[in-house]
């Protein structure tokens, strides 16, 4: 029985760590688009410190390959719908 229960945890993680990934860089777009106004400001100066370190990793990400950081960046200015100064 405990080995039945364990099979199903890991499936469960199997596949729930991979679909909290995704959700994880597809939420940067839509959150830039909610946070910041079309001149860069925040809205929400309060909670920018945290957002910043919260999306470190996908700007480490960016900051070593060019073709992940223009794709990003690509995908903000798809969220907003107007351009953004690179």
């Amino acid at each position: 029985m405990y080995e039945k229960k364990r099979w199903k945890v890991l499936r469960f993680l199997g596949s729930a760590i991979p679909i909290l990934l995704v959700v994880y860089v597809l939420s940067i777009g839509p959150l830039v688009a909610i946070v910041y106004d079309s001149g860069g400001k925040s809205y929400y100066p309060q909670s920018e410190n945290f957002l910043v370190s919260f999306y470190s990793p996908l700007t480490w990400a960016c900051d070593q390959n060019a073709y992940v950081g223009q794709a990003l960046i690509s995908y903000i200015k798809f969220c907003r719908g107007t351009e953004i100064e690179d």
